[in-house]
Formats: C-alpha cells, sequence, structure tokens
C-alpha cells in the first residue's frame, strides 16, 4: 500500500500521544502545570482535522508532485543513490523555513499558520496544533524538491522526520546541544512568544542554518523571558472555530476601509496590518480549565476519546473505505469537534447543539450497522 500524506502523519499518532503524555508528567514533576484537558482537546481537534482534511488533499497534492516529477524535473538521480535523499532533508527543510516565514510575513498566510501560535502556554501538546489548510498554501514553496529529482516516498518520509523532530523542540522537558546546527527547545520557544525581541525569529524545523544564512536567528537574552501567545491571546478551546479565527480578524478590518489597495494590504501586507481608524474590538480569552465545570469536562473527554478511535479508523483503514464514508464520516466528526469544543467554551448554544449532534449519532450509526456497514470495500 502506498502511504499518502495523511498515512505517514498518521503513522506517528501514537508515539506523538506517548511523547506528549511523557512531557505532561515531567512538567508535572517540575511543579508545572503542563496541558489540561480543554487545552489538550483544543489542540488534537486540530491536529485530528488536519489529517481528515488530507484525506482528500493529499491525492492531489501526490498528483502535482507526480507530475512535476515525471514533466518537468531538470535532473534524474541513479536508482539507489543517496543524493536524493540529502536534497529530500535540506531542500525539505529549507521549504520548510520559507513557508514558515511568510507565515509570519503575509496577512493570508498569518491566518493559515497562527492557529498553531494561538497557545499561551509552550509545551508537546501545543506542537500537536496544526492548521488544516497549511498544505493547501504550502505545495508552492516544496515545487523545488519535484524539478530537482526527489522521488514523493523521499520527500513525504523526510518531511515526516522533520515533522516529528519539530514536535521534540516544543518542551521544556527535552535539552540538547544543537552544534550550532539544529533547532534546540531552547531556541523554538523564543519563536512561540510574544516579545518583540523574538518575534518572526528562529524559523527552522530541524536546521538552524537558514536563520543563520538569512538573519532570523536569535538567542535567548537573560533580561527577556520568553511570553508565550499572541497579541490578541487564545480566544477558544474550539479546535474548528480556532481555524476560522485569525480569517475572520482580516475580513473584519478588510471590512473597514473603502480603498481596495488598504483591502488588499491588510490580506497580504504584515500580520495585524490594521487600515487608518479600523479597530478591532478586544474579545474575551477562552476560559481556564479550572472554570469548566468538571462533568463538562469527563464529558467531552469521552466523546472526544469515542471521536478519535473512530478516526483512527477511518484513517488506519482508509484504503477499505469508500469516498462517500470518508465524506460523511469526516462531516460529522468536524461536527463533533466542534461542538465538543463550544461546551468546553462555555457557548450558550453549545448543550443545545450536543443534543441535536447525539440526537442524529445514534441513527445514523444503527442504520449504518445494519446495513451492514455500507461504504466500505
Amino acid at each position: 500500500m502506498r502511504l499518502d500524506a495523511s498515512g505517514y502523519y498518521a503513522l506517528g499518532v501514537p508515539l506523538a500521544l506517548a511523547v506528549a503524555a511523557w512531557d505532561h508528567v515531567a512538567c508535572r514533576k517540575r511543579g508545572e502545570r503542563g496541558w489540561t484537558i480543554s487545552t489538550a482537546v483544543s489542540h488534537l481537534s486540530t491536529s485530528m482535522g488536519e489529517v481528515l482534511v488530507g484525506l482528500f488533499l493529499a491525492p492531489f497534492l501526490f498528483w502535482i508532485y507526480d507530475w512535476a516529477l515525471l514533466h518537468i524535473a531538470v535532473v534524474r538521480w541513479p536508482r539507489g543513490s543517496l543524493i536524493p535523499w540529502v536534497l529530500a532533508f535540506l531542500l525539505g527543510d529549507l521549504c520548510y523555513y520559507l513557508n514558515h516565514r511568510a507565515g509570519h510575513r503575509v496577512g493570508v498566510y498569518w491566518a493559515v499558520h497562527g492557529v498553531h501560535h494561538q497557545s499561551d502556554e509552550f509545551n508537546l501538546a501545543v506542537a500537536l496544533r496544526h492548521p488544516w489548510f497549511s498544505d493547501t498554501f504550502a505545495w508552492p514553496f516544496y515545487a523545488p524538491l519535484p524539478l530537482l529529482g526527489v522521488p514523493p516516498e523521499h520527500f513525504f518520509i523526510a518531511i515526516s522526520v522533520i515533522s516529528y523532530y519539530s514536535l521534540t523542540i516544543h518542551s521544556h522537558t527535552f535539552s540538547w546541544n544543537g552544534l550550532w546546527a539544529f533547532v534546540t527547545p531552547r531556541t523554538h520557544q523564543l519563536h512561540h512568544s510574544k516579545n518583540k525581541r523574538y518575534l518572526g525569529r528562529n524559523m527552522g524545523a530541524m536546521f538552524t542554518l537558514w536563520d543563520r544564512a538569512f538573519g532570523t536567528h536569535v538567542e535567548p537574552h537573560r533580561d527577556d523571558p520568553p511570553s508565550f501567545g499572541t497579541p490578541r491571546g487564545y480566544r477558544t478551546h474550539n479546535g474548528v472555530l480556532s481555524q476560522w479565527i485569525l480569517w475572520r480578524d482580516l475580513f473584519r478590518a478588510a471590512a473597514q476601509t473603502r480603498s481596495w489597495r488598504e483591502k488588499l494590504w491588510v490580506f497580504f501586507g504584515p500580520p495585524g496590518y490594521l487600515p487608518p481608524g479600523a479597530k478591532l474590538e478586544p474579545e474575551p480569552l477562552a476560559r481556564d480549565d479550572r472554570e469548566v465545570p468538571f462533568s463538562v469536562r469527563l464529558y467531552v473527554l469521552a466523546q472526544f476519546s469515542i471521536a478519535s478511535v473512530f478516526a483512527l479508523w477511518i484513517l488506519w483503514l482508509r484504503d477499505r473505505h469508500s469516498w462517500s464514508l470518508h465524506f460523511v464520516a469526516t462531516l460529522w466528526l468536524f461536527v463533533t469537534l466542534g461542538t465538543l469544543g463550544s461546551m468546553l467554551d462555555g457557548s450558550p448554544r453549545a448543550k443545545k447543539l450536543e443534543l441535536a449532534r447525539v440526537s442524529l449519532t445514534l441513527p445514523l450509526f444503527a442504520l449504518w450497522a445494519a446495513s451492514g456497514f455500507v461504504g466500505t470495500r
């Protein structure tokens, strides 16, 4: 079976969860709070959503990659050559850096990438907070790889290794010497801070070479400890809503000007740009986990666990399922993640929405089971 983009990530889900759990235990032993039920569900909801989107997006991305490799590659490498592996890791990380840099320099790219920065904490659970549509905007940055003859298996294995390496640098638990060339937790935590000194710095995933070469590397300053998050703060535990908040900010800012030039600059200028006279009203931040009733936390955790098992079943056996089942299952999972997130946020309509979801879920699954699991190949 040929793995697609979501397949490579799905393979690492158990490992990522195990490492995040270990990091949480280590945080508690040091007297730190670590992640909570509310933040964990929020971060994992974004991660689950990204992989589910990959079910539909990955085939298209593979098609683009294969087409470029077959028709417009400027070089071919002999079978067994190590050069494509070197290119996959070095250029893969460079392309990641350039895409990441765009995410901190251009409004529309920040609206996508900023989901990862919404949390005001820094731990391994934050590493699992992913934008759902990042690949939609990222693929042009990786175009040099097929042009240089890097096979898709080389690329996706390399980018998966790079991604899992970047998982470990979102933690105070791990520490190692970067030997000048590698990103470490000590330097990456600066990237997640909102201190002016550190904004838009240390954007490499695995290597610091690109930050050093392009002048975006910074070391921690002893008189300026990092303060995590974004200027507008962590506004929701809802992993679905989190994907749209920054886009909503862009449209609200653009609506406050009549000049098309100003409107375009809101989207394609630096993140956070506001036209003259425009203003974004402050919003309430996500409530603390301790403010969420214990019964609600337990209920959300139980329902999220059920949804996670179902999602893993869909992902692991995706080649055996029809596209119609993928679509219905993904839609149900998105609704589930949205209503559970609303309950954590304390939305006035959350209970009614959840009641409606459960009322529809039971007959839906009963009908599906009675029909012999129609939609399975």
